[in-house]
């Protein structure tokens, strides 16, 4: 189940189907255009009971991965942050300075994994920036 802000996609084009809750907040939206000012991402997860192999709690494994895409040659940054362990649910906030190889027209892809499994995902397509 995915809490986010308006207009965001599920991750089941990419295969993936997840039954974790997620929710992810964002500001401003759209993203800020690049350079060094930051956006604002505030996460909520919850393991559901896809960590079941290790007590239904996120392991020291966990992370969630924010991926930038826009750039049809490839140099789209992305980046991994680890997820607190131990615990059925987390909340995190993510301060991430748009990179100059982001376009306008672009999806941001948030997907949290444990242990290799996919927990949660969901996608932001946006054709502007705040600027």
């Amino acid at each position: 189940m995915v809490n986010a802000n308006d207009n965001w996609e599920n991750c089941f084009i990419d295969g993936l189907n997840v039954t974790g809750y997620f929710d992810i907040q964002f500001n401003p939206d759209p993203i800020y255009s690049p350079g060094p000012r930051v956006t604002t991402f505030k996460i909520k997860g919850d393991i559901g009971n896809l960590g079941a192999s290790h007590g239904n709690v996120f392991s020291n494994y966990a992370e969630l991965s924010v991926n930038y895409v826009s750039d049809p040659e490839g140099n789209n940054p992305a980046y991994l942050f680890p997820v607190p362990p131990g615990q059925k649910q987390f909340e995190m906030e993510v301060d991430i300075a748009t990179h100059s190889s982001v376009f306008q027209n672009h999806v941001i892809k948030f997907r949290l994994t444990d242990l290799g499994e996919d927990i949660g995902c969901v996608k932001f397509r946006r054709n502007a920036f705040t600027h």
